[in-house]
């Protein structure tokens, strides 16, 4: 990558190729609670609750050729990584940034 930045509510990745991509984590754990509400057919106090708790924003694999990140924007939002140290780098600034995301490796 050539540029990586992140704060609270946006994550923004220049790629060596010049593609800028935008994040809005907001939106993604938005996407995330509805999925679920809607996959477990929740009541509004689950709702709440589950909303309140969840920090999700995405699922990552660092096993995976090349690395990447996978946020739940509409649609999905990959951004691949040319190895482990700049996964790790996203990493850090996603969970800095108070949210997370799922283990898939």
């Amino acid at each position: 990558m050539k540029s990586i930045e992140a704060n609270s509510k946006i994550l923004r990745v220049i790629s060596e190729s010049g593609q800028d991509i935008t994040v809005n984590f907001d939106e993604c754990n938005e996407n995330w609670i509805a999925y679920n509400k809607r996959n477990h057919n929740w009541t509004g106090e689950e709702y709440l609750q589950f909303k309140n708790q969840s920090k999700c924003i995405g699922q990552r694999d660092v096993c995976a050729k090349p690395p990447y990140f996978e946020f739940f924007t509409k649609p999905f939002t990959k951004v691949e990584l040319k190895n482990k140290k700049e996964f790790l780098e996203l990493q850090k600034l996603v969970q800095n940034a108070g949210w997370s995301t799922f283990d898939m490796s």
